[in-house]
């Protein structure tokens, strides 16, 4: 059984003593996120909609991204992170990353895309919609060696819909489990740990649970707290309960 922790700590991942303060230096692997996007996305988000054109059932309880925010993040990020950090924004709050990331030392690297398949029209039709989300690669400061991923010589694109069939949206930015586990897949190795600053309702934490990699999640709204706790627990008696079914099934082969 994998002795890796999956922790979502209930509060603000920038506080200075419980927050990515207290890691140390260097402790983690990666960072994979889905921060808050900028204030142009993050009003249609809460008011008229989501960025794709859809109407948004739950209004938004955590504010948009800011300048100082982003570096007071990256700075953390570089200290604490060894190799990959992936970023998840629109494109009005690239800019605003990439200005983090170089006052904070972190190698930018490429802007990967997710392609929605299933993207939603524009509702108001007087503009075409959204159908793509933007990823922000990045490296921490490397103290030697050269960069390493998964994904060979392949273009940094991830194409797939938005919803997952059966699965049941708990955040109003909810990402589908199969784009995390892809990045996860393409970016980390079995063993390492992912930090998840802004958890929401832990989609990254279950990819790691269900991949073999450990996961540090901070989330300070108490409702998506206790639904990624929840998810990442069912994931974990999942796997429990297919290794159990494994271990008979073999155990009556012998």
């Amino acid at each position: 059984m994998s002795t890796l922790s999956h922790v979502v700590h209930l509060g603000d991942c920038l506080d200075p003593v419980s927050g990515l303060a207290s890691l140390p230096d260097r402790s983690v692997d990666h960072v994979i996120t889905d921060p808050p996007y900028s204030e142009h996305v993050h009003r249609n988000l809460g008011n008229e909609g989501r960025s794709d054109g859809a109407r948004s059932r739950d209004p938004l309880t955590f504010d948009a991204m800011t300048d100082e925010m982003a570096i007071a993040l990256a700075r953390e990020m570089a200290r604490t992170v060894r190799r990959w950090i992936l970023i998840f924004g629109d494109e009005r709050v690239m800019p605003t990353w990439r200005h983090a990331f170089q006052a904070a030392a972190i190698e930018y690297v490429r802007t990967g895309v997710w392609v929605k398949t299933d993207g939603m029209p524009q509702m108001s039709g007087d503009r075409p919609a959204a159908g793509v989300e933007w990823i922000m690669i990045g490296h921490a400061p490397r103290v030697s060696g050269r960069m390493k991923w998964n994904g060979g010589g392949r273009p940094a694109v991830w194409t797939g819909p938005a919803k997952g069939s059966g699965v049941k949206r708990e955040h109003p930015t909810q990402k589908p489990l199969w784009l995390m586990e892809a990045l996860v897949r393409d970016f980390t190795d079995p063993g390492e740990v992912i930090v998840d600053p802004f958890a929401g309702s832990g989609t990254t934490g279950v990819a790691c649970k269900r991949l073999g990699r450990g996961f540090i999640g901070w989330e300070r709204d108490p409702k998506y707290h206790a639904i990624a706790e929840r998810r990442i627990r069912d994931a974990k008696e999942q796997l429990e309960i297919g290794m159990a079914y494994t271990n008979a099934k073999q155990e009556t082969l012998l």
